[in-house]
């Protein structure tokens, strides 16, 4: 970024300040992406200080604006390029001006307006009176074949069903941001600039909430995507001809009716172009609020509350008239037609019936003949008990039939039986949650392989009110509906549920195993709660953690490893994984490496054993060889329950393991959309990891070293082979057992008066006497601290049958000397080298007196020295933070520690405290001041 370049940016960022903005810096890669953590810019607006910084020096940046409260109540209109190609902003305008928003929107072309780099308008706004609303989509299209990219063409080829959209219009509100001039170059994947055609940000106008409440739904109007029609909510399926001529009353009312007619008393027509009407409400307040004749199927589109319809939902004339005079009844509604002498009966004999048309409802065996002579049978009605195991007072919904071919619905005009699912389909039971989210379970009867069995799916709630959603969710389970079918599937599971409540059975559900947000635990499947995990890689390890065999016979199976301090610490780190929660302690790692045929693994099928199935063949015991979005859905199965990966050697790729033991302590993943969580998967859990080699080697990370706790002592020695087969023939016969009881143990301490803070207390005592002279030692000991404390608390409540570890053991295995936990030490011996070999980069009074000119990459910090002579080195910390990160150090995880050391001077008055000002080259900058034990540097040096 040049001189001119940066200045532009900053006179940009004084611009945006003084109009009461936030502003952000931008990346210059194309991603439009911060180059800054930006969420804390929601809420508190950026500084001055904060914008020198950013848009100084020579990185190219971009600038962008951070819109809703934080930056006044502005929010952004923003006209994509197509929407301009296409006349779109012509045309809304037109609408504008004919529904009486005129005035209002002229206020916004003639505002601050910006051209960008794709030809696309920005207009910016000031709400008062209300809440800006969140970023949002009001008009899209889908992309025409000639319009897809290689992208495009690759996912349909991927997911043929798939949608291809271009978005038209859309808003940035709050908690949203945008770029804005004078961003240019690399900045845009295009490579163009943002461009100011209008106005600035003093130039804004402000508008009422409700005044854009009404422009938002006239641009929502130019949205073209298709929407689907509800089966008897909006406008009934279309039905094929009568085979004896007729025509119904609906479809003739269809043809003849008037919007005007139907209409009057809610809405009157404000503006017309082409085939399309735009209406407004009858009392002629507010702007445009609804659309007529968009399409061929002349539907009604409404976009405001307030009134009978439901928003952005399609309604054919039949589907208002039924619900503004008969509350959506379209049964009264089509005799009301019929009396008005709609419809017309049969004038000649009736033809054979034609084939259905395609898309048209499907017509079962017995459709020729009329309700009347083939009523559902709900005097027996449907063997719901027998099939699905459900109460004997479970009942079919009026209008609806259950019979072996699947779920029937009655059509409108009473006559005939409609197909919805191919087969029985019902709701076998409802949950809930700890969080108060509700979840059912959906059964049918699957012949498949010939034969019938019960296929049963637990959903949500909201994936069983969507019924396309539902389609594809369950498709591959072999669920008994199309997606053509989708609305009347979700109808008939609704009717279904409302008319059998209270006969449904109804139970708690949780959705991973160990603490639930209620504060009760859940171990296993086995507990008496219904565990229905959210991803099917779960499925299996949730099954794992299951009991067999007894305690005792557990017990008698570890009394062997009394003398084996090793695999009696990965027992105490099974124990100790529920302990975290109530301790306030993050997930940590036990990594236990040795050379193999020592007993690693059944060192960690002995801690597995506590809670699960400890067997290969089970799936409680995961392998390194697998993804980290893998390794994710198998930690966040738990919270507070021990997790085990075995074989460090088998992992393809270095990168994993340093990428789980980073993101560990964090309790969750890595941001990703999707999903049932959406993204960052939580979890709660001790790692245990094995392998001949450390964990700690996969690993440059400087405080990898604080979050794992580590041993390469052979858990069985070199005569222990004989106790390590029988222990692991134990476990496998006896497991499942220790941690329910050890769970019951806890709560019950916990439920006792001050228990939390008792156990607190006992943990805080542990980790003072595993504090040491070392820095990492003292980052290590909450960890210690809690292994000796659930070892403890074990053996107290009678589960471990043996002596606790002594302290001395505790400290031979984890606090011995690690050539890795001294990395603060070794980041300043990089420091210290570079600053030997770069002193003509350090500023001083000699060369200032000299008229020296700035080194090519700009000053490395100042050379001056106190009152007494003492020298002193202070550095600018971006430059210490790029020398480190080339030798793989990062300056976060070490300055912590070179404070504690007394290399690093700190002043209470600063924020961060270790970053002091000082003055050199006529500018005051925060520096990282070293003492003399830091960065010595004697007087005999020349640059001195």
């Amino acid at each position: 970024m040049t001189d001119e370049q940066a200045a532009d940016l900053r006179a940009a960022a004084a611009e945006l300040y003084d109009a009461g903005l936030c502003v952000l810096p931008i990346k210059a890669d194309g991603t439009k992406m911060p180059s800054v953590p930006w969420l804390d810019y929601k809420v508190d607006r950026t500084t001055p200080e904060q914008h020198d910084g950013w848009f100084g020096g020579n990185r190219p940046r971009g600038i962008a604006v951070v819109y809703g409260k934080v930056s006044g109540n502005i929010e952004l209109v923003e006209f994509e390029g197509l929407a301009i190609r296409e006349g779109l902003l012509g045309k809304v305008t037109e609408i504008m001006e004919g529904s009486g928003l005129g005035e209002p929107w002229a206020a916004i072309l003639d505002g601050w307006v910006t051209e960008s780099p794709s030809g696309g308008r920005h207009y910016r706004v000031r709400v008062e009176g209300g809440d800006v609303p969140g970023n949002r989509k009001l008009a899209s299209r889908l992309a025409r074949e000639d319009e897809y990219t290689d992208k495009d063409r690759q996912r349909l080829r991927e997911q043929p069903t798939a949608r291809i959209v271009r978005v038209l219009i859309e808003t940035r509100g709050e908690g949203g941001y945008g770029l804005v001039e004078p961003s240019s170059g690399t900045v845009h994947a295009t490579g163009l600039p943002y461009v100011r055609l209008a106005g600035g940000p003093g130039t804004i106008p402000v508008l009422s909430a409700d005044t854009m409440d009404a422009i938002r739904s006239v641009c929502r109007m130019m949205d073209r995507m298709p929407q689907p029609e509800a089966p008897k909510a909006t406008a009934p399926r279309t039905a094929p001809p009568r085979p004896d001529g007729t025509l119904r009353p609906g479809d003739d009312f269809e043809a003849r009716a008037d919007w005007a007619d139907i209409l009057r008393g809610t809405f009157r027509p404000i503006h017309s172009r082409g085939s399309e009407t735009y209406w407004g409400w009858a009392d002629g307040v507010g702007g445009v609020k609804a659309t007529t004749g968009r399409d061929e199927h002349d539907r009604l589109f409404v976009f405001a509350s307030g009134c009978e319809f439901t928003p952005e939902v399609p309604y054919s004339k039949f589907g208002a008239f039924a619900l503004l005079n008969h509350g959506g009844d379209h049964k009264a509604a089509a005799r009301d037609l019929a009396r008005q002498g709609y419809g017309s009966r049969p004038s000649a004999p009736a033809p054979s019936a034609p084939a259905p048309a395609p898309g048209a409802p499907r017509k079962t065996e017995q459709e020729g003949q009329t309700a009347e002579e083939n009523p559902p049978d709900e005097q027996r009605g449907y063997d719901y008990a027998g099939s699905f195991d459900l109460p004997n007072t479970v009942r079919t919904p009026y209008d609806y039939r259950v019979t072996g071919r699947g779920v029937e619905v009655l059509s409108t005009s009473g006559e005939n039986w409609l197909r919805v699912t191919f087969a029985p389909l019902v709701v076998t039971a409802t949950f809930e949650d700890p969080e108060g989210d509700q979840y059912v379970e959906l059964s049918w009867i699957d012949r498949s392989l010939g034969r019938p069995r019960r296929i049963s799916r637990i959903v949500s709630r909201e994936t069983a009110k969507r019924g396309r959603k539902l389609v594809e969710t369950l498709g591959s389970s072999g669920f008994p509906a199309v997606e053509g079918d989708a609305r009347a599937v979700e109808k008939w599971l609704a009717e279904f549920e409302a008319h059998n409540v209270g006969r449904i059975p109804s139970e708690q559900l949780a959705r991973w195993l160990g603490w639930q947000d209620d504060g009760t635990f859940v171990c296993s499947p086995e507990d008496g709660v219904k565990v229905d995990v959210p991803f099917e890689e779960q499925r299996g390890p949730a099954r794992a953690h299951a009991r067999e065999g007894t305690l005792g016979g557990w017990r008698a199976t570890v009394e062997q490893l009394a003398n084996y301090p090793v695999p009696r610490v990965a027992v105490a780190a099974a124990l100790a994984a529920p302990l975290l929660k109530p301790l306030g302690l993050n997930s940590f790692t036990l990594d236990i490496s040795s050379r193999s045929t020592k007993g690693k693994t059944t060192a960690l099928q002995c801690a597995l054993s506590v809670w699960a199935d400890p067997s290969e063949h089970a799936s409680a015991m995961s392998n390194w060889r697998t993804t980290l979005y893998a390794i994710e859905k198998r930690l966040n199965l738990v919270r507070g329950i021990v997790t085990v990966f075995d074989e460090t050697m088998a992992v393809t790729d270095d990168s994993l393991i340093d990428e789980v033991l980073y993101q560990l302590p964090m309790n969750h993943g890595k941001a990703r959309s999707g999903g049932a969580f959406g993204n960052m998967l939580p979890w709660e859990t001790i790692l245990l990891s094995s392998g001949e080699r450390p964990a700690l080697s996969f690993t440059t990370s400087q405080g990898a070293a604080a979050r794992i706790l580590g041993t390469t002592i052979a858990p069985f020695g070199d005569g222990g082979g004989a106790v390590a087969a029988a222990a692991r023939e134990g476990v496998l016969a006896n497991h499942g057992h220790a941690g329910p009881e050890f769970i019951r143990y806890v709560l019950g301490g916990l439920a006792q008066p001050n228990g939390r803070d008792k156990l607190r207390q006992h943990h805080r005592t542990l980790v003072d006497e595993f504090r040491g002279g070392g820095d990492m030692t003292n980052r290590r000991a909450p960890m210690v601290a809690v292994l000796v404390l659930a070892e403890a608390l074990a053996c107290r409540a009678g589960l471990l049958p043996y002596e606790p570890l002594s302290s001395d053991v505790w400290r031979s295995l984890f606090t011995a000397h690690n050539p890795t936990d001294n990395r603060p030490e070794m980041a300043m011996d990089v420091l210290r080298e570079y600053v030997a070999g770069h002193a003509h980069e350090l500023y001083t009074a000699t060369r200032a007196a000299l008229g020296e000119r700035p080194p090519y990459s700009g000053w490395l910090g100042v050379l001056s020295s106190d009152k007494d002579g003492v020298i002193e080195v202070a550095l600018l910390p971006e430059r210490v933070r790029k020398i480190l990160a080339e030798a793989d150090y990062s300056l976060d995880a070490v300055v912590g520690s070179w404070v504690d050391a007394g290399y690093v001077k700190t002043l209470k008055s600063q924020r961060p405290a270790h970053l002091v000002p000082r003055r050199f080259d006529g500018a005051r900058a925060k520096c990282l001041a070293f003492t003399v034990s830091g960065m010595p540097f004697g007087d005999h040096d020349e640059a001195a």
